[in-house]
């Protein structure tokens, strides 16, 4: 296997090429003398480092990758180099309002798996020294400083410096995705290829799948539609989109998506998105009976799997530190009679903190009873508060509920 090949024959292929990449890349990094420190997170794909005078910062290797394929290895490695060179400062300003001004028109929003959020780089969280915010279910926006060359991750202590806050830099970094949303929007067809657009953006220059960010765009995707928008963000690059024409449709779309999901270099969602009432992104959700509910279902808990299986790596290497004293309970995929669903166990008496999942198993520590129970039916019959500074959420329990509540819980046991 070369160090950059071309064309992949498997998935398995590509994830052995990108590791390589990004082994490289990181010696590449680790050699800079600005550079303190520099991990590579293959899961994410990402290179995280900070340098001697502070700074921290990630870079997502994903874009370089696809742009070193199909050239020499030569060629390649001079691009790769050029990509993750750290400069001597920021090419933004970052004081103040004049460096707001010039900063502003660089930011641009991105839709990531929210699993990460927890890996700590030199004893400190991601979700520390990032700019996120939730924006669906398992998925979190988060923005980066759009350069020549390379996109750098927006810290927190910018907007101090700035001078604005995270409600000002979300809604500027949208906003500069305005021209492309309505070049998109009045190029989509719906009577052209089944009715399917599809923005693979290779390179990742155009951020299209950070579109259905921008207020409106999806809207005016369902307007030109004449039904209810469909979108999918499947992969870290690119966009596919559709609309409600049929059931049979909306099957083909999630389908397509799928694939895309399964092939990617850097997985985002497989899951089916839309825009309520209100024009707010919300995840797109049929009756059992439709003829695309298992295969969203599958989505759905697939995305579930993988978030919570990440984050619960991060959590469980903090127990191991002596950071937390909580527990992390693992979050399952399983297919039951041809249908998805997750679970996540509680055992009586050991500090848990349990993942939002399909189903919750109880588990008496005295008779070793376990039995299953939905999530909506757990949490009617108590309160369940998710733990603050963690997303996805999870919910502290320990103990499990008073005898006549085990009761009704064990006579509604249920797998969803």
């Amino acid at each position: 296997m070369s160090f950059l090949g071309g064309v992949f024959g498997s998935k398995r292929a590509r994830v052995e090429e990108q590791t390589a990449f990004g082994q490289q890349a990181l010696a590449m990094v680790r050699a800079q003398q600005r550079v303190a420190a520099a991990e590579f997170d293959p899961t994410d794909f990402v290179i995280g480092y900070a340098t001697h005078d502070g700074e921290r910062g990630r870079m997502s290797l994903a874009t370089v990758f696809k742009r070193c394929q199909g050239i020499s290895a030569e060629e390649a490695r001079r691009v790769l180099f050029e990509f993750v060179s750290i400069p001597a400062t920021v090419d933004a300003p970052a004081d103040g309002q004049d460096g707001w001004a010039t900063a502003s028109a660089q930011l641009r929003p991105l839709i990531r798996q929210a699993g990460q959020l927890d890996l700590r780089t030199e004893g400190m969280r991601i979700a520390d020294h990032t700019v996120w915010r939730p924006v669906l279910p398992g998925l979190i926006e988060t923005i980066v400083i759009d350069q020549p060359t390379s996109m750098q991750n927006a810290h927190p202590s910018l907007l101090d410096e700035w001078g604005v806050d995270a409600d000002t830099v979300f809604a500027a970094a949208r906003a500069n995705l305005t021209e492309l949303a309505l070049d998109t929007a009045a190029g989509y067809d719906p009577r052209a290829k089944a009715g399917m657009l599809h923005i693979p953006d290779v390179s990742g220059d155009l951020y299209a799948g950070s579109l259905p960010l921008v207020d409106g765009w999806l809207a005016g995707i369902g307007a030109k539609a004449g039904a209810r928008p469909i979108v999918f963000v499947a992969q870290n690059v690119g966009v596919l989109i559709g609309a409600e024409f049929s059931e049979e449709h909306v099957l083909r779309l999630v389908r397509a998506a799928r694939e895309l999901f399964d092939n990617a270099v850097r997985e985002v969602s497989p899951v089916p998105y839309t825009v309520d009432d209100d024009g707010r992104l919300v995840p797109y959700q049929v009756e059992r009976n439709h003829l695309a509910w298992r295969e969203i279902r599958a989505a759905e808990c697939t995305l579930a799997s993988h978030v919570y299986g990440q984050q619960y790596e991060h959590l469980r290497a903090d127990l191991d530190a002596d950071l937390t004293e909580d527990r992390a309970a693992k979050l399952t995929h399983i297919r039951k009679d041809g249908v998805d669903t997750t679970w996540s166990p509680w055992t009586d008496t050991v500090p848990t903190l349990l993942p939002r999942a399909n189903n919750v198993t109880l588990t008496d520590v005295n008779t070793g009873a376990t039995f299953a129970v939905p999530w909506e039916t757990l949490a009617a019959a108590i309160d369940l508060e998710p733990v603050e500074g963690v997303y996805p959420p999870r919910y502290r329990v320990e103990y499990h509920p008073e005898p006549e509540v085990m009761a009704r819980l064990r006579a509604a046991e249920a797998l969803d």
